[in-house]
Parts: structure tokens; sequence; C-alpha cells
């Protein structure tokens, strides 16, 4: 076999931050677009070095962006929505796309497949008129090939079944569109083939999907096959590398695609099963296989014997065929669902009794695991028997040593029953008895409220050891007063304490729990200039104290208004740590809800008339074919209700929901069975309020009224329309007022000025209606 290894996708924010920092402060004007450019290319630079210095044979290029890669071939594409061309500037117009300006609302964004990763949905419709824009792309490759060399340079390009697949699509045929696209694309291979490049990647995840399954008959014109040379294997001159990942291939589309004129076809052997379709199916002697058998969305270094076996099965299908085969070892998906390295987590290297660093693998070192498995492969061609990864089971013997399973935390999930996962009265009889000093049409806020400088100032000196954690509670106390006041003044119905004392909505309780390590620098890109740094879980949880008891009763007895204990849901939790691969993603899910379970009894015992547990990953978590979907969403379902089915029947359950597309789970989100759910609806243009109407949603809803991810204050008029929008949907006895999310990142000037003009808009909206009392 001729072994290789190649890349496709890396982490884009920097070791430190960089890109986030800089982009952050050219919104601000602080620095001008120069500054800008020269930080990221600076970054995106130093990505290349490090795979060239790692030995990677082929380096995917092109997958590097200032806010979000498929925002960006939105612009390569000329498919801008018609609302953002009378801005000439591309900078600005992007810019505009992806964060809105005053009367231009920016783009729907939703989740990358099942990632925590969002990106900006292309909005298309007959008036789409594709065209050329691809002038920083090509001087991207440039500068790459100066780096790289132009043999190692390989762009990466997001294929059109996937552009289309991705998109809002408005009386337009998904055909008919890539269609328009074909000749945008043909022209960009022609300008890659005049830089001397041999090879491009074309990124269609989508054909892993049960959606993609569904474009099969689209492959052929692209890509070739059925007597047909495909248009963008034609005459070019460029080998294609069709590049799939998140799951499997179902056999028609790897049919397909095995039959293509494409010269590489690379698939994700750590998700679904490709490695049986390769087995039954074979692969087409004329093609090299791109092998994703690293593992590019886990934090763990791969386990010595489940590695082994795989690769055995590989070499077993490569063996028996008289013409040489083409390898090319890849991660199973782009990196940039990592943190860059260990080698930045002092801390967790002084934690030798966890055994961390032993077993774990960011970015950098998942460079070495490809090599690793290119040398595991080359023995194995080679006849070896022995252990070939004797190094690092080691790392895996010790870690579970010093990490023994917690038998009482499996005895309590066997024990869960069905009553367990049931409120004590159906939701039409404890309605009633629920908030009932709250008038019609209530307004709220999702949960957190702005971070100020002074909040991360004062978490950092807790942290150095220059204040102590009683003054430290002091202080954030004081904010939580500032917070009560200003929901107090502004006339809000269901107020919240503003999370002041929290990092991030799934850190703060992983901290809390005994089971989670935490990284220093792992740092992820969640979307633009937002990062993430997930937790870390490698044993079995428990909780042992209360989480949120402490700071609810602060915030409680300052106002005479209820206040919400505010908690988040354990798919969430799960979907936004790095989780565990010995144990099923469903039992720690269990785990983190019978905690969770125990936090709302507290709080009830503390007063608490509202919990709202946030569940914004629960769409995201589900697998991507329909056929895994239901065994996905009854655990999930069951670990909700597991965490909450303890509340009185006077308690208000509530949930929060954000930025993916619900149409196709409004039956799991029903069977939560809480009380309101709240969510995120200013950019899809009521789609989704349409969708739980259809749907015949009972329960209350809280639509956002108002995009926060923008930093445009929307006018008293621009709610009032949006209020009465929801009201043609729902009855005003069904409906709560709220933003569309947390406020955290939002700045207090543009939060205060947004919640008064929503509460003014519901105050006249009632008057109206003739609701207020």
């Amino acid at each position: 076999m001729d072994i290789s290894v190649g890349t496709i996708g890396f982490p884009r924010v920097g070791e430190t931050r960089q890109l986030k920092f800089a982009l952050e402060k050219y919104w601000r004007q602080e620095i001008s677009l120069e500054v800008l450019l020269h930080t990221a290319n600076s970054v995106e630079e130093q990505n290349w070095k490090v795979q060239l210095a790692a030995g990677v044979d082929r380096i995917g290029v092109g997958d590097f962006t200032l806010y979000d890669h498929v925002l960006d071939w939105t612009m390569r594409l000329g498919c801008e929505p018609g609302r953002f061309r009378s801005i000439e500037d591309d900078t600005d117009r992007y810019f505009a796309m992806a964060r809105g300006r005053t009367g231009i609302p920016a783009m729907d964004m939703t989740k990358w497949f099942d990632t925590n990763y969002h990106y900006e949905v292309p909005e298309i419709d007959q008036d789409c008129s594709p065209r050329s824009n691809f002038t920083s792309f090509l001087d991207e490759l440039k500068r790459a090939i100066d780096v790289l060399g132009s043999q190692r340079t390989v762009p990466i390009v997001l294929g059109p079944l996937t552009y289309v697949g991705l998109g809002k699509l408005k009386n337009v045929s998904p055909s008919d569109i890539v269609e328009k696209l074909t000749p945008v694309y043909v022209d960009l291979f022609e300008h890659i083939k005049k830089l001397g490049l041999a090879e491009v990647q074309v990124h269609e995840p989508i054909l892993v999907t049960s959606k993609g399954s569904g474009m099969t008959e689209m492959i052929a014109p692209l890509y070739g096959g059925d007597g047909t040379r495909g248009v963008l294997t034609a005459g070019n001159g460029l080998s294609v590398n069709l590049v799939t990942y998140f799951d499997g291939l179902d056999e028609g589309v790897y049919k397909a695609v095995s039959g293509s004129n494409v010269a590489s076809i690379s698939m994700d052997f750590t998700r679904g099963n490709n490695i049986a379709m390769l087995e039954t199916s074979g692969f087409p002697a004329d093609k090299r296989l791109g092998l994703g058998a690293v593992d590019g969305r886990s934090i763990w270094k791969f386990h010595p014997d489940e590695l082994t076996e795989f690769l055995k099965r590989v070499e077993k299908c490569f063996r028996s065929g008289t013409v040489p085969r083409k390898i090319s070892v890849q991660p199973s998906c782009s990196l940039q669902h990592l943190p860059y390295t260990v080698e930045a987590e002092v801390n967790l290297k002084e934690q030798k009794e966890l055994g961390l660093t032993s077993v774990l693998s960011f970015a950098y070192e998942k460079l070495g695991e490809l090599t690793a498995v290119r040398e595991g492969l080359t023995r194995l061609e080679g006849g070896a028997s022995s252990d070939l990864f004797s190094e690092v089971r080691m790392g895996w013997a010790d870690f579970a040593r010093l990490n023994p399973k917690k038998q009482t935390v499996w005895n309590r999930i066997t024990s869960i029953t069905g009553s367990d996962l049931r409120r004590p009265e159906q939701f039409s009889d404890r309605r009633p008895k629920q908030l009932t000093d709250c008038h019609i049409l209530p307004t709220t806020t999702i949960g957190s409220f702005p971070q100020t400088e002074e909040i991360r100032r004062l978490r950092r000196r807790l942290i150095n050891g220059s204040i102590s954690k009683s003054d430290y509670e002091t202080e954030i106390d004081k904010q939580i007063a500032y917070n009560i006041g200003v929901q107090e003044a502004l006339g809000l119905d269901i107020l919240v304490h503003g999370e002041p004392e929290r990092t991030d909505m799934v850190e703060y309780f992983a901290q809390k729990l005994n089971g989670f390590a935490f990284t220093q620098n792992g740092w992820v890109q969640s979307y633009g200039s937002r990062c993430v740094r997930p937790p870390i879980i490698y044993t079995d949880l428990t909780r042992l104290h209360d989480m949120t008891v402490r700071e609810f009763v602060v915030a409680q007895k300052l106002t005479q208004k209820p206040v919400k204990g505010m908690l988040t849901g354990p798919v969430t939790i799960l979907n936004w740590s790095f989780p565990r691969k010995d144990i099923t993603r469903k039992d720690q899910a269990l785990q983190l809800a019978l905690c969770l379970r125990d936090e709302v009894a507290d709080l009830e015992r503390a007063g608490c008339r509202v919990v709202q547990m946030d569940e914004p990953a629960l769409r995201e978590g589900m697998p991507l074919k329909d056929q895994n979907k239901d065994v996905f969403l009854q655990w999930a379902v069951d670990a909700f209700k597991l965490s909450t089915a303890v509340a009185k029947p006077e308690t208000s359950v509530h949930t929060h929901m954000c930025y993916a597309e619900f149409s196709d789970c409004l039956d799991a989100i029903m069977a939560l069975d809480a009380d309101v759910n709240s969510i995120e609806n200013a950019r899809s243009g009521n789609e989704t309020l349409e969708a739980f109407k259809k749907a015949g949603y009972g329960q209350d809803l809280g639509p956002g009224t108002y995009d926060i991810h923008s930093p445009v204050v929307p006018a008293v008029t621009d709610m009032e329309q949006k209020l009465q929008e929801f009201l043609s949907c729902m009855p005003p006895e069904q409906l709560v007022v709220n933003p569309d999310c947390g406020l955290k990142t939002r700045k207090w000037p543009e939060t205060i000025a947004a919640l008064r003009n929503m509460v003014t808009a519901t105050h006249h909206v009632k008057a109206e209606l003739r609701l207020e009392p």
C-alpha cells in the first residue's frame, strides 16, 4: 500500500485566541482591517507550519475564516441575500450578514450538522444569481504555496451539494440551484489549476445525512459516473478528493461516489459503519482512500485494541487487491472542533492523580496520531504481530487504575423507574397552580446578563488567590442586586439573578460536580469570535452539594416577583462537554440527570417557584440519519424528565432551546413536558413558531422577540410587530415574552435599551388587546 498523511481542516482562533480578540477590537473600531487581517494571516500560517513540521503530506487550506466558513462561501459564490447588496464594501457586507445592521437583520444561524459549531444559513431563492468572488480565497492559496509548496497545498472547497443542502431554499429546487452554481465552481477550479496545484478537496458532508441520501442523482452530473464525465471532474486537470464526515455513507451514496470520476474518497471511520461498507462493497482500485481513522471530535487518544482491530480489517480489505492501493491517513473531520494542544495544559499535567494527560489528544497531538496510524498500517502490511501501540496502552492502563467505577452511581441508574420520569400532575391540571400572580403575556429574560470586565476581573482575583471566597461572594451579591434592580425598574415580570458567578452555562455546573476535568487553554470556536472551553467528563459523575441555591436565595430576597432557578439540562451539558468514550452517551446523560434532579429538589426547598432547565443542545445531538433518531430522542427526553419530574405541580418548569431546526423533533420537545419553552425565533422569520403551531404545541411558549447576537437595538414598533405575529399563531394566554437567548455577550446600555423596548411593546400590545390589569 502507498500510505500518506493528510488533513482536512484545523482550529482557527489561534493558540491564545488571537483571532477572537482581534475581531472584537476591530468591531469596536480599535484596530484597522489591515491589523485584523495581519493577525488572521499569522494564525493561519502558524497552523500550516505546525502541520508541515508534523510531516503531513497534504495540508488542507482554505477552511480558515474571520467568522464562519459557510458564510465565506456565500460571499465567494456571490449568493448574498438581496438586503445586503447595497453594502458595497466586501468586509462590511460580510460582517453585516453575520451580525446585522440597523434595519437589516442578520442571516439565520444554526448548528453545523450535529456539532456545537454555528454556521450562517445560506438564503437561496429564484432570484439567486451566483457569481465568482474568489480573489481573497486565491490570495490565501498563494500564501499557502509560499509556506508549504504546491505539492502539499490542497484547497478546501465547500461542495455545491452541501452548500445547497444547508441552505434555506424558497421557491426553487436544489437541482436548479446546483445547476446555477456549477459554472462558478468550474471557474474556481480553473483558477486553482493556474496556481500550479494538482488536487482539491471538495467537502460534501451532506452526503452522510438522510437529506444527502436524497441528493444521490446529483452526484454524477457534478463528479461523474453512469457514463457521465462530471462537470467538476472533466478536463480541468485537478484531482478531486471528495470528503465526507460525521457519519457513514449509505449504500446508494457509496455506490454513486465509488463509480464517480473523483480521484479520492475520504470517509469518517470513527462514526457510522464505513468499514463494513468497505468490506462488503470493496473500494475502487483507481481511487485513493481518505482513511478518517483519527477522531477529529474526541479529545481522547485512540484505544490500542480498538485501533489495531480496525487497522487489521482495513489491511485485509486491501490485501486481496492486485492493484497497489493508495491510502491517506486523515482525521475523521476537520480538527476545528478540538483545542490546539495538550502541552498548554499545565494544571492538568500537575494533577497526576487523574492520569489524564497520558490519554488526551488535542489538534497538535492528533497530527502525531496520524503518523502512528500510518506506521501501524505499514507494520501490519509487513506482517507485524506484536503490540503496535504499547506506550499508549500503558497510559490507558494507568488511567483506568486511577479512575475506578463508582458503583453507587450505577446502582442509582439501574433503580430508575417510569414513575421517576413523570410529573405528579398533567400540564392541564398543574398550569392553573403556577405563577398565579403573573398576568397574561408575562415578560422575562432567558437567564444571563452582561458579563462585564469587572466581573471577569473579580473572577480572576478569586482564582489567583488575591480575594477570599467570602469577599468574592459579597461582590457577586452586589451584582445580583444590580441585576434585580434593573429588571424591577424595567417592569419585567419573571426575574433572573443574571448569572454573574458563571463563566459558562456548562463549565459552571461541571465545576460543581465530581467527575469533570478542566483545561486552561482548551478553547474551541462556537461561531465568529465566540469561543467555548468544554469541560472533560473523565469518570462517573456525582453532585457533592447544591450548586445554585445560594445565588437564588440572594436574588429572591430582593424582590416579591418570582426569580428563576437557572440550570443547564443534562443533554446540553453532555453535548457541550468532551464526553467519555468508554460508556454510552445515554449513561452519561442519566448520571447528569440524577445530579440535576437533586438540584431541582433543593431549589424548591429554598422557595423557588420557577425552575429553568435549558436544553439548547437537544436538537444538535440528534443523529444525522433518520433511522437513528428515535433511539437518541428517547433517552434524551428521559434524561430531561428525570431531571425535572421531581418538581411539584406548583413549580413552573421552563426550558430554552436555540439556533437549531426543531421541525423534525417536535414530538420529542412536547414529550419533555416542560411548562414553558422559550425558543430562538428572531432570525428564523417565525418559521420555528409556525412549526410549533402546526404540531399543536399545547404548553406555553416564549418565542424570541429580538436577536441578542446582534448589537442592534430593535425599535418598539419592530417588537410590537413581532408580538402581533406571535399572537396570530397562538393565544395570548399561551405566550411568554422574552429575547431569543441569554444576554451574557451584550453590553449593558444595549441590553437595557432592548429590554425597555420589549416591555414597552408588550404593554402596547396588551393595551390593544385590553389585557392590561
